[in-house]
């Protein structure tokens, strides 16, 4: 059952670039102050004592939210991708207490309580979302289960203090929490949200070459390109039966390639569908060729 889960999550996955300058702080003023540098010295010494100490999730958020206003962005990036490591860390830890039984069938006693974030009845079950809305999570379902995922709409308090690859790392992922794309191997989004997403994601890579986040991004970029070139399991780009290329998302390309600009992505997108076009919008082997080049490509 956790393999069958984990491949859902996978299809699940796995934007809105943000714009702007970071706000200004007071770790932003321009010339050396010791006094504030052995301030700043002091909070991330202390950071780090927390971390070390096995301190909970919950703790760390709590320090970051009350000192990262008086680090700067660079410091303040630090805080927060250590914290999206301790998630990532405990995250399995929170999948066994959920795939438990009797916590599936609360959960789906008061699913529309807990969407709805309105009052949850059962006490247990109550504090057990309350805990983890305060670390940072979110529940999400998938093929009749109901399991957490980190939510990273949690994060947006953090992004004025934190470097702009890193707001926009927080953004990209906050859509793909609070809207995933794909449930029980099928897309929930439509084609036209695929590719704007797939587009924000190679603006990313583009735009901040050098962030330790680009390797996340990129294998996010990968799930994308499949999504575009293949669909999911039960949302095919071409159909079983017919062979023939899905209308809605025909059209979506067709007129993302008209109206988009010249990017890489595009690139590739306009010569699937030359491709495509030439065999009548079927999928012959020179249509899978190209779209299995394509996709090697992307995880080069």
């Amino acid at each position: 059952m956790l393999k069958k889960i984990a491949l859902v999550i996978f299809c699940s996955g796995l934007f809105l670039t943000a714009v702007g300058c970071n706000t200004p702080n007071a770790a932003n003023k321009t010339g050396p102050d010791p006094a504030r540098e052995q301030k700043t010295s002091g909070i991330m010494n202390k950071f780090q004592s927390v971390v070390q100490k096995n301190a909970s999730v919950e703790e760390v958020a709590g320090f970051i939210n009350n000192n990262i206003m008086d680090v700067s962005p660079e410091d303040g990036s630090k805080m927060v991708d250590e914290f999206e490591r301790l998630q990532k860390e405990y995250l399995p830890q929170l999948e066994n207490i959920f795939f438990a039984w009797d916590i599936q069938d609360k959960i789906n006693s008061e699913y529309n309580s807990i969407t709805d974030q309105s009052e949850i009845k059962d006490t247990g079950l109550r504090e057990l979302i309350t805990g983890i809305r305060n670390n940072g999570y979110r529940v999400e379902t998938a093929e009749g289960m109901y399991f957490p995922i980190i939510d990273y709409e949690f994060y947006k308090k953090f992004k004025a203090h934190v470097t702009a690859d890193r707001q926009d790392y927080i953004d990209i992922m906050a859509v793909e929490s609070s809207n995933v794309p794909a449930k029980d191997a099928a897309l929930v989004i439509g084609w036209d949200e695929v590719v704007k997403r797939a587009l924000n994601q190679e603006r990313f890579i583009n735009t901040h070459t050098k962030s330790a986040k680009i390797n996340e991004i990129k294998q996010l970029q990968q799930k994308y390109v499949t999504f575009t070139l293949y669909g999911c399991n039960n949302t095919p780009l071409f159909s079983y039966d017919t062979e023939t290329f899905n209308p809605q998302a025909r059209e979506v390309y067709l007129n993302t390639v008209a109206n988009s600009n010249n990017s890489e992505f595009i690139k590739d997108l306009e010569g699937f569908l030359d491709v495509a076009a030439k065999n009548d919008y079927k999928l012959t082997s020179e249509v899978n060729q190209y779209r299995t080049s394509v996709s090697k490509k992307y995880s080069e």
